[in-house]
């Protein structure tokens, strides 16, 4: 028996693979040029998961810009900005998750194909710098976080038009 699992070990080894001994049907499928769709279940995580994000960011700017609490003393923070912004930091972990997962495998088995490439770039160009301002909004402070702030809404604000311009040439190019 311990011949046996030697031997398996050795074929996975020798075909640099690292738990099955065939490929799967995706892998077929891919090695052959034939792009197979993203499943429905990962499709519909995605858009859940950016849709939250985005109307979690937006309501937060509502509540903060619109809607302010005053007392004696001036302006206050509006109570439901903490909710929103701890609905809003969680999602955006889930969202780097998974742009990383779809990175990993969607961009470089659709990078031939060249179709949306553009609007993948844009996409990908507005989730890179909204990392990067969120990163920077929970590190600084002072010139360096307002300015990341700034730059953190507006791109969350138009960052939705980038998603929905490559989504919309995926739904179109069927």
């Amino acid at each position: 028996m311990a011949d046996r699992a030697q031997a398996v070990r050795e074929r996975l080894a020798a075909r640099g693979r690292g738990r099955h001994l065939h490929p799967s049907p995706r892998e077929i499928a891919t090695r052959a040029g034939v792009q197979v769709p993203m499943s429905r279940r990962t499709r519909t995580s995605i858009l859940a998961v950016c849709a939250l994000l985005w109307l979690s960011g937006a309501l937060w700017l509502l509540a903060h810009y619109a809607f302010p609490a005053h007392n004696e003393f001036g302006a206050l923070p509006n109570p439901a900005e903490a909710p929103l912004m701890r609905i809003h930091g969680l999602v955006a972990v889930l969202a780097v998750f998974l742009f990383g997962w779809v990175g990993s495998g969607h961009i470089r088995a659709r990078w031939s194909a060249a179709a949306n490439r553009l609007s993948g770039l844009w996409l990908l160009g507005f989730a890179t710098l909204l990392v990067l301002t969120g990163y920077a909004l929970y590190y600084s402070t002072g010139g360096l976080h307002a300015g990341a702030a700034l730059a953190h809404q507006l791109l969350g604000l138009v960052a939705i038009a980038a998603a929905l311009m490559h989504w919309r040439r995926i739904r179109s190019g069927r």
